[in-house]
C-alpha cells in the first residue's frame, strides 16, 4: 500500500437492509481515495467440496431469506457511492464456492485490504463467523478485516504490538497508513510474557514507572513500543498505551473484551516447524472470541 491510494476488496453478504459492515468499512477509509471492489458471490452448494462448510452453508441458507444478487449489489452500490465518493467503485459478481471465488479475485488483482462480513450479528449468534469466513481468513495473503456485530463506525482501535521487530514494523506501518485519513483513537497493547507480578490498566505517561518496576523483564517489549510510537507519530497520530502480562492470546482477548474498542488489529506469529503458537487456528480463536471487528495482518514471507 502506498501513501496515495488504497485498493480494497469487500465480500458482500446477501442482505438488502442497512449494512453496518459497509458503513464500518467506509469509516475506516474516510479521508482516503483509491479503488473499492464489491463482490457478491451466488453460493452454489454443489461446488463446495468441503462437507462441513457445505452443510453449514445450507443450514445458514435455510435460516434466512436471501435476496437476489441484483438487489444486494444495488443496495451496496448506493451505500458506498454516498459514503466513499473519492473511491473508484466497481461492482463484481460471481457464482460457486465463495472461498474459491474470493481467493481467485485476490490472485487476479492486487489488494491492500480484504473486508468480510461475519454471519452472526447479535445474541448467541454474534460469534458465528459463517460458513466461509474462517477458511478465507486462513488462506488470505492480504490484511483481512472481519466485521462483527452492528457497529457502523470505527472510532476506537486496539493494536497489539508484537514482541518482534519485523512484525511490529510491518503491522504498525500498515495501520498508520490505512488509518491516517480517518484517525480513530488508537490504543497500543503491550504484553509482557514472563512470569511475575501482573500489571493491568497502565496508560500513556506511566511507562517509566512500569519499566522501573519490572527489572527482571527483557527490554525488547519497550523497544517495540517505542518503534510503534515513532511510526504513527510520522503520520501526526498518537496512541494510548495499555500493558498486560501473561499468555499473549489470553491477554489480547481480555483487553479486547473490556468494551473500550471497536476493532482489534493484530499480526500472528509466522508458523514454522518448531511452533504453532499464536498462528493458524490460534488467531481464529481470537477472531471468534470477541464481539468487536478484527483486522488480521498476515505474516510476511521473508525476502
Amino acid at each position: 500500500m502506498n501513501n496515495e491510494d488504497i485498493s480494497v476488496l469487500h465480500h458482500l453478504r446477501a442482505v438488502t437492509e442497512s449494512n453496518p459492515a459497509l458503513s464500518f468499512l467506509a469509516s475506516i477509509l474516510s479521508g482516503r481515495d483509491g479503488k473499492l471492489d464489491l463482490i457478491h458471490i451466488k453460493e452454489i452448494l454443489d461446488r463446495i467440496t468441503d462437507d462441513a462448510r457445505r452443510d453449514l452453508a445450507e443450514e445458514q441458507r435455510n435460516q434466512e431469506e436471501r435476496p437476489s444478487q441484483e438487489e444486494v449489489i444495488s443496495l451496496a452500490e448506493r451505500i458506498m457511492e454516498e459514503a466513499v465518493p473519492e473511491f473508484d467503485l466497481n461492482m463484481l459478481s460471481a457464482s460457486g464456492d465463495p472461498v474459491k471465488q474470493v481467493l481467485n479475485q485476490i490472485e487476479k488483482e492486487e489488494y491492500d485490504l480484504l473486508s468480510l462480513e461475519a454471519y452472526g450479528k447479535g445474541g448467541f449468534r454474534k460469534n458465528i463467523l459463517g460458513a466461509h469466513v474462517n477458511k478465507i481468513v486462513k488462506k488470505s495473503p492480504v490484511p483481512t478485516l472481519v466485521h462483527k456485530g452492528e457497529l457502523d463506525a470505527c472510532e476506537r482501535v486496539l493494536i497489539h504490538v508484537p514482541n518482534d521487530k519485523e512484525r511490529s514494523t510491518n503491522l504498525i506501518s500498515y495501520l498508520a497508513n490505512l488509518l491516517r485519513g480517518s484517525r480513530p483513537a488508537i490504543t497500543f497493547l503491550v504484553i509482557l510474557t514472563e512470569e511475575g507480578e501482573k500489571f493491568e490498566g497502565y496508560t500513556s505517561g506511566e511507562e517509566e514507572y512500569l519499566k522501573e518496576s519490572l527489572e527482571n523483564y527483557a527490554r525488547e517489549e519497550f523497544g517495540y513500543l517505542d518503534l510503534a510510537q515513532d511510526i504513527i507519530s510520522e503520520q501526526g497520530m498518537e496512541a494510548e498505551v495499555r500493558y498486560r502480562t501473561g499468555e499473549v492470546q489470553e491477554e489480547i482477548l481480555a483487553e479486547a473484551k473490556e468494551g473500550r474498542y471497536d476493532m482489534l488489529a493484530f499480526s500472528p506469529e509466522r508458523q514454522n516447524m518448531l511452533t504453532s503458537l499464536w498462528s493458524g487456528d490460534k488467531s481464529l480463536e481470537v477472531i471468534r472470541g470477541i464481539d468487536i471487528s478484527v483486522l488480521e495482518f498476515p505474516p510476511q514471507d521473508p525476502d
